[in-house]
């Protein structure tokens, strides 16, 4: 305790001063690779306190700070579980959501088990909600759900599965005590039942159902407290994505992509009879990436997409601070990150390139600002390689969005001949934008440049260019990474002879088809949690859901027929390799199993391929534990600069 209290108290002392630039050039691996110094920030409802996650000798602290004293206090310590964010129940109870890897006898292979914790700041008590109580469903992971706030005592609603149908269990909506844990039914739903609307004094506004086996997806309000049909459709998967209400409560929002000739995702309303109306959000050159909703499920506005983010909100007045907020940082990548109920506190994250991002907090009642805290404060500017956004024609004409990031310390005559890491992201269904990645930063800081590219199938610029990656997985999809690296290797960029490809979950699949479908391009692979058997993966989709489960349409979708899944798996081809290549998985990772990564090194080396294959206990999908990170990173960078290093 005594440590922790010297972290504290260390922190506090620096929270609000910005450190000067720092003489070292390149920090230590750790400072890369620990789990970033701060994040998950709340903000109270009455905008008093800020709560946020900080790390300490590898472990999270859950820190609250009293804007009007500037006192600075540790609520808990995080152990043996993984913190996933914080939100306030109420002015005097803060709540950490966190999961852990587990399994259960009786029930088929291993799931990621949440769970919502409340901390009451005034006393210091803490308790876990729900799990106690005996109307519970045993085997469910998503007991951190939590639905919405109750305004008149210290509860929230949280939706969970009950007991009450052991063939088909219902899910319900739970009153919660914050300060004993302890639960009461508050409203029914069934088996089907996805989500809820409910308004702070406890009424049930909407509720979400979709029926996978078969394919009906509805939308019900509730009228004197009965449930009312108002929209009905049949669709292989989840049509809308219900958010919440309107500020003034007058409609239901729902997010859906629009009915325009461009295809771009836009948000509705729907009102109490199902009728949606023409988009209220929504723009032909972007795309919804997120939306700001609160804890008591109002909806604001919007962020749409781009290499730095945009917003529009139904408040012109915040819309307006928002944009004052972004002129006053030109080039600047601005993130909302928290607010009060009322939003006269504004937490903004921002990434300008000189540092690894600054949290800073707005007063919107007086136009103050001031910086809260640095995430990284151990990775000085002058570490910091610069991030850019650029594009590139792929073979079919296609415009490719991708980021760059050059190394460190580098001008425009000296990044001429560089040793190239290739960094395909995730997903598919996601993107790179401009802001401080961990990895690409600590490759820039040792004098590679990263290219991120945005290949088809990735969101963010459109239906039309993620439709385009359906069924391309290790064909047109592996061409843009591939058209990428040419343009860089044409324009003297990049050292043909020093090039290496590294990548985690989707972009692991997409390194061990760049090992395996363009073997002369790449000196080495690098692959983290990977896909490297499509059929396999689509197997483990379906014992893993119910038959007909929309993800197991998904996943076929995006991979193809049979044919196309055992064509496009690199382990097919692992004959073609020539660059030695590093599997690194996480023996806990419930999303890809450590299987597909087992199955390669075996394939590899009875092709008497070079393979070396990193597990590691207790670690995830994402890499979420810091000392795992940290040694994935070691293995990374000793790999990479074995093979395209120092000439």
């Amino acid at each position: 305790m005594r440590r922790i209290l010297a972290f504290v108290a260390l922190l506090a002392a620096g929270l609000f001063w910005q450190p000067a630039e720092a003489q070292a050039p390149q920090p230590p691996l750790e400072a890369y690779g620990e789990l970033p110094g701060l994040r998950g920030f709340a903000i109270s409802p009455d905008g008093e306190h800020v709560a946020f996650l900080a790390r300490n000798d590898g472990k999270d602290l859950v820190l609250l700070y009293t804007l009007a004293t500037g006192e600075l206090n540790a609520l808990t310590n995080v152990d043996n579980i993984s913190a996933r964010g914080l939100m306030f129940g109420d002015n005097k109870h803060v709540i950490l959501i966190a999961s852990h890897t587990t399994t259960q006898i009786g029930f088929r292979g291993q799931w990621e088990d949440s769970a919502a914790f409340s901390l009451n700041i005034e006393t210091g008590k803490q308790k876990v909600l729900l799990r106690g109580s005996k109307n519970l469903f045993p085997a469910q992971s998503g007991l951190g759900n939590i639905v919405g706030r109750y305004a008149k005592k210290a509860r929230v609603f949280m939706s969970a599965y009950s007991i009450d149908s052991r063939r088909n269990p219902p899910n319900y909506v739970y009153l919660v005590n914050l300060d004993t844990g302890a639960a009461s039914i508050h409203e029914k739903g069934n088996n089907d039942t996805v989500d809820w609307i409910l308004t702070d004094d406890g009424t049930v506004i909407a509720r979400e159902d979709y029926a996978n086996d078969r394919n009906i997806y509805r939308i019900w309000t509730y009228v004197s407290g009965k449930p009312k049909l108002i929209y009905e459709t049949e669709s292989d998967r989840i049509p809308f994505s219900l958010i919440g209400m309107k500020p003034d409560k007058s409609a239901l929002i729902v997010v859906d992509k629009a009915e325009n000739a461009d295809g771009y995702s836009a948000v509705y309303e729907m009102d109490f009879e199902g009728n949606l109306s023409d988009p209220i959000f929504g723009r032909d050159d972007a795309e919804i990436l997120g939306i700001y909703v609160d804890d008591d499920r109002i909806v604001h506005g919007v962020r749409y997409s781009g290499s730095v983010p945009s917003y529009e909100f139904f408040d012109p007045a915040v819309k307006a601070t928002i944009e004052e907020m972004r002129n006053k940082l030109p080039g600047a990548s601005v993130s909302i990150q928290a607010m009060s109920k009322d939003w006269s506190q504004v937490l903004y994250s921002v990434f300008a390139g000189d540092t690894a991002g600054s949290y800073i907090l707005q007063n919107r009642d007086d136009d103050s600002y001031k910086i809260l805290a640095v995430s990284r404060e151990n990775i000085p500017a002058a570490a910091i390689g610069q991030v850019v956004a650029f594009s590139y024609p792929a073979r079919d004409g296609l415009d490719i969005p991708a980021i760059l990031t050059w190394p460190a310390g580098t001008t425009a005559e000296t990044r001429k001949n560089l040793p190239l890491v290739v960094m395909p992201h995730g997903g598919p269904a996601s993107h790179d934008g401009v802001t401080f990645d961990w990895m690409a930063q600590y490759f820039a800081n040792r004098g590679y440049v990263v290219l991120q590219p945005n290949f088809r199938g990735s969101t963010g610029f459109g239906a039309a260019f993620e439709e385009a990656g359906r069924g391309e997985w290790g064909a047109k999809m592996q061409d843009d990474i591939t058209d990428g690296v040419e343009a860089l290797i044409n324009s003297g960029v990049v050292n043909p002879d020093r090039t290496c490809i590294v990548g985690a979950s989707y972009g692991g699949y997409a390194a061990l088809a760049g090992g395996a479908f363009t073997p002369d391009l790449y000196k080495c692979v690098v692959a983290i949690a990977p896909v490297s058997d499509l059929p396999l993966m689509i197997k483990f989709e379906k014992d893993s859901h119910k038959k007909g489960h929309w993800a197991i349409d998904y996943w076929e979708e995006q991979m193809g027929d049979e044919e196309k899944q055992k064509s496009a798996s690199p382990i097919n081809s692992v004959d073609a390799f020539q660059a030695p290549v590093l599997l690194i998985h996480g023996k806990d990772d419930t999303v890809v199993p450590i299987e597909q990564s087992r199955v390669m090194e075996a394939a590899l080396t009875k092709a008497g391929k070079q393979v070396s294959f990193v597990q590691m206990k207790g670690e995830d999908h994402w890499l979420s534990d810091g000392e795992t990170r940290i040694v994935a990173l070691r293995a990374m960078a000793d790999f990479v600069d074995e093979n395209i290093g120092q000439e």
